[in-house]
């Protein structure tokens, strides 16, 4: 065997017990992360004490885990300029970092300080921590739904709504101080009216409509549970800016506008998710505006049927309390319109109108229809 054949033979040995090393450490902090019950401090000092065994030198190799502003790393850590980095995150946003030093200078025959399989290592042990964080959560989660749902004999759908918003327990108190029933038909609240309440919606389905001087309706969206409607009246006149009625029996809690204040300044959390979920329905009413405006009449029905089956039927029939007329101001058109379109749509096989509702056949054929406006 020639010098470069036995240089060329000695380099895969190398590589291969590299590959070795790198596995054997995986597989170590994925027996950390499935059978430790401890706390995640815990975890995270286990793993940071196996991670240098999966790196050339570990010897002199330290790790670090930065997790939620507390720092967990290795025995006689030191910061150099010989590092390898990574993110943990948790539901897309960055919660801490894995960190890898070499403490001393290393001598490399490849020129190399880290390999490449080190820092597809490191990606994998982050991405472990981070689907650990997310199982914990969801347990937490879920055993704080549970108790919720007991300790106020209150539906698990419901409790698991009011976990997701990070309310505390003297919150949750105020907001289910006021249970109502809606029969159908029933008014919500009224646009124009000096507003005192929000109301979060639990069960049924509601509309949201303005109306105009004339008295002429146009409904805006549909209300699901579960959902905190009137929320807009908070920061403008104090007067509720549209009318909200019940489409079929319906349960919420009216909340005083002084208990909603009063959560969004002591509860950081709340108000992120407050946020955001206002985000969101103002982009709907954006894209319902944009809708209005560029699309013809068979394309708006097409809309509003596919928001109707998807968005809030969640893909099944569209019940027979969504009356016409509802889905013509949902299109922004006259009754005898929309009955007009829905008559052709029916004849062409695309849906199906029977005495529960209306049935979509063909949903690509909507799809198009809408897109092509």
């Amino acid at each position: 065997m020639n010098e470069q054949s036995q240089f060329d033979v000695a380099r895969l040995m190398n590589d291969l017990k590299e590959r070795q090393k790198e596995s054997a450490c995986l597989y170590k902090i994925s027996a950390i992360l499935n059978e430790s019950s401890g706390s995640i401090e815990n975890i995270l000092l286990k793993i940071v004490e196996a991670l240098p065994n999966g790196y050339q030198f570990p010897e002199i190799c330290k790790a670090q885990i930065i997790y939620k502003g507390n720092v967990i790393q290795s025995e006689n850590f030191q910061l150099t300029q010989l590092k390898q980095s990574t993110v943990i995150k948790f539901e897309n946003s960055v919660i801490g970092q894995v960190n890898v030093y070499y403490i001393k200078p290393v001598k490399s025959e490849n020129n190399r300080i880290f390999l490449v399989e080190e820092q597809m290592l490191l990606n994998e042990v982050a991405e472990k921590i981070s689907h650990y964080i997310t199982i914990q959560h969801l347990r937490e989660l879920i055993n704080d739904t549970n108790e919720i749902s007991r300790k106020y004999d209150i539906p698990i759908q419901l409790s698991k709504w009011l976990s997701e918003w990070d309310l505390r327990e003297n919150e949750i108190n105020s907001i289910l101080a006021t249970r109502v029933d809606f029969k159908k038909n029933d008014l919500i609240f009224k646009q124009g009216v000096l507003a005192s309440y929000l109301v979060v919606f639990t069960s049924g389905l509601a509309q949201a409509f303005v109306e105009d001087l004339s008295n002429r309706t146009y409904t805006f969206r549909l209300i699901k549970p579960f959902e905190l409607i009137g929320l807009s009246s908070l920061f403008n006149s104090g007067h509720y800016g549209y009318t909200a009625t019940a489409i079929k029996p319906s349960e919420g809690f009216l909340v005083s506008q002084d208990t909603i204040k009063s959560v969004m300044e002591n509860n950081q959390k709340f108000n992120f998710k407050l946020i955001k979920w206002f985000s969101e329905n103002l982009n709907f009413n954006y894209h319902k505006l944009n809708f209005l405006a560029n699309k013809q009449s068979l394309g708006r029905i097409a809309e509003t049927l596919i928001y109707l089956w998807k968005d809030i039927f969640d893909g099944r029939i569209i019940e027979n309390s969504i009356t016409r007329k509802i889905i013509a101001e949902l299109s922004g058109m006259s009754t005898e319109n929309a009955i007009r379109i829905l008559s052709e749509l029916k004849n062409d096989g695309i849906i199906n109108v029977n005495k529960e509702g209306i049935e979509i056949l063909k949903p690509g054929f909507l799809e198009r229809f809408s897109i092509a406006g």
